[in-house]
């Protein structure tokens, strides 16, 4: 028997919904490899994890550009639009401060792996995916790639390419269902792999 899942209503997060997007994206990479690379400790990882996604979607509100399927915000994706930076210098600057103050002795591998990603970042404008995520108790239903479908709408709409970075091989294989290639994994130490991925227009 086929068990058919309800619409997901996906839309622009609001500003009131800024820590519940945090929240959902920080039970999504509560297990992610990478995430677990970088916060080894697991007394400390959950805070520390839930921290950056409270400022990196604080940093990235500017954009307009945060996603939320659902009422509950099951899911959620973090956008950058094509051709903008993510931030400004002076931005960047206090991310990475409070980034480093909060990290402690994970600081280390976090920078080493946010400045391998910066040096493969491609240079042509595009839509530029930094997270999505879906609650653990909603995995397998279709509500990551129900979120990201509005932006990829645009994209084909707009002939703008899409990039984004995969840090697990299920998030690689989502990625690739949906029209993106991943290309040779980034790695830093004994880092998991990173797989950088570039969707041309539909």
């Amino acid at each position: 028997m086929t068990t058919i899942q309800p619409t997901v209503h996906v839309r622009r997060a609001g500003e009131g919904e800024r820590a519940a997007v945090a929240a959902t994206l920080a039970a999504a990479f509560a297990d992610d490899p990478v995430l677990v690379w970088i916060h080894p400790d697991p007394a400390d990882r959950a805070a520390r994890t839930r921290f950056f996604f409270d400022l990196t979607v604080e940093v990235l509100a500017q954009h307009d550009d945060t996603w939320a399927a659902g009422p509950d915000v099951a899911g959620a994706a973090l956008w950058v639009p094509h051709g903008s930076a993510p931030m400004s210098d002076e931005q960047g600057e206090a991310f990475a401060a409070a980034l480093e103050e909060r990290a402690g002795d994970d600081a280390q591998r976090l920078f080493a792996l946010m400045g391998l990603m910066e040096q493969h970042h491609p240079h042509e404008p595009h839509e530029y995916l930094w997270f999505l995520g879906v609650r653990p108790d909603r995995q397998g239903l279709g509500i990551g790639s129900a979120t990201m479908a509005p932006v990829l709408a645009r994209a084909d709409r707009a002939g703008h390419p899409a990039y984004l970075e995969a840090t697990s091989p299920r998030s690689r294989a989502l990625y690739e269902r949906h029209g993106f290639v991943a290309g040779t994994p980034l790695s830093v130490d004994d880092s998991p792999p990173i797989w950088p991925m570039w969707r041309d227009p539909q």
